[in-house]
């Protein structure tokens, strides 16, 4: 039985009184998305400056295209089919990498972590009960996209985000407030403040954790109308990530990072275990959050696909092939989520080169077509730089090349046309 359609059949008829998602609903749907950055710390304010243009281009080609339903649309309104093609399969393969990311974070909530002797060694986790986990995870969240109608999953991550957010910024103001009073630990985490090259780095890397708040753009009106709830939704991401920074900061326990990695330790060492476990459930809330939110988007772009298969197999076999991602990827003891950051970048470099395409009416639009592609450049270049092109560096960014190569050649050789 095929699921409900994820909007209402009015969401696509132009003269329809009301569009599949209210206001609100779309801003929780991108909130959701973006959640993951919520301890990215000062990168997170980086990945906010970034998107701002990203967001303005949506909004600008949402005027050009009116009838638009998703991101890849908006692009083909300027590339044609095969820009669309290319939109929407990185935006699939980027949502796919960050959702799998996500689960294995849900799932390493869930396994026990024997400490070693040596507190410096990593902690033993059983590998199997966590790739369990994560699968059971993505399983989870693609049912309730699949049997639920589309304003339900929509709201449920709104909320799940939302709740999960708010533990967060009450703990971190409940811990600046303490360390404040004088209540600091001793510092147990201590580095040099890194030099310039180093700090750019690590900055831009953290900015690439900021992602998929373009999930508003697919299959909803007034969510993709205007950038309202795509901005909202940044904007209180980044507020609550400086936040957290400062509130590990003050606690003594930051040792001049520049995330908010530590914010858990603190709560721990001024609230005991109760404190430390509500944050993790906390955590846990806004990340499944991000996982519905990212699948909602990969099952209506699958809605969208002219694809011999029906849409609910295209979206069952990419659910399979998460799951097995889920499991290799924790075997092998690595996390695809840059590598899917990346990917998510590239699209929006494609959203700011059709974003070009329409006729410059302002200030803004021209400085966009000559700042943005060094912008982009220096996202990917400047880690590199700093690690001086080591293997562990340059890993991520040639899987995420040949993933857009290969999304590249499919869009390529899928569509028959020639861009406009």
């Amino acid at each position: 039985m095929p699921k409900k359609p994820l909007t209402d059949s009015l969401a696509f008829d132009d003269a329809a009184p009301s569009p599949g998602l209210a206001g609100w609903q779309a801003t929780g749907l991108a909130l959701a998305a973006a959640a993951m950055a919520a301890r990215a710390g000062l990168g997170t304010l980086v990945g906010a400056v970034l998107l701002a243009p990203v967001v303005y281009a949506l909004v600008r080609l949402r005027r050009h295209a009116p009838h638009a339903r998703s991101t890849a649309e908006l692009v083909g309104s300027t590339l044609g089919q095969r820009g669309a093609a290319f939109a929407g399969i990185l935006q699939v393969t980027g949502y796919v990498l960050i959702a799998v990311t996500a689960a294995q974070f849900i799932g390493l909530v869930f396994v026990p972590q024997q400490a070693t002797t040596d507190p410096f060694s990593p902690i033993e986790l059983n590998h199997w009960l966590w790739s369990l986990w994560a699968v059971a995870a993505i399983v989870v969240a693609a049912v309730l996209v699949f049997a639920l109608p589309g304003r339900v999953v929509a709201s449920l991550a709104a909320v799940l985000a939302l709740v999960g957010l708010l533990i967060q910024f009450y703990y971190a103001l409940a811990v600046a407030a303490r360390a404040m009073t004088g209540t600091v630990t001793e510092q147990i985490v201590s580095h040099h403040p890194p030099p310039t090259l180093g700090v750019l780095g690590t900055l831009t890397v953290l900015a690439v954790s900021v992602f998929g708040v373009e999930v508003v753009t697919t299959r909803t009106r007034r969510g993709s109308s205007n950038g309202w709830p795509m901005s909202l939704a940044i904007g209180v991401v980044a507020l609550i990530a400086a936040v957290t920074w400062w509130a590990a900061q003050q606690s003594g326990w930051g040792g001049n990072s520049l995330n908010g990695s530590t914010f858990g330790i603190a709560v721990g060492e001024f609230y005991g275990d109760t404190g430390a476990t509500v944050v993790t459930v906390g955590a846990a809330m806004f990340i499944f959050a991000a996982l519905l939110a990212l699948l909602w988007g990969i099952a209506a772009i699958t809605e969208g696909l002219d694809a011999k298969a029906s849409p609910d197999s295209v979206f069952a076999g990419i659910v399979v092939a998460m799951a097995v991602l889920a499991v290799a990827v924790i075997q092998a003891d690595w996390t695809p989520g840059y590598v899917g950051g990346l990917v998510l970048l590239t699209l929006y470099a494609v959203v700011l080169v059709a974003n070009s395409r329409i006729a410059a009416d302002s200030v803004v639009s021209w400085w966009l077509r000559f700042a943005m592609p060094a912008v982009l450049a220096a996202v990917v270049l400047l880690p590199l730089l700093w690690a001086e092109f080591s293997l562990g560096a340059l890993e991520p960014v040639l899987v995420a090349a040949v993933l857009v190569a290969a999304a590249a050649a499919t869009a390529l050789l899928g569509t028959g046309s020639r861009p406009d």
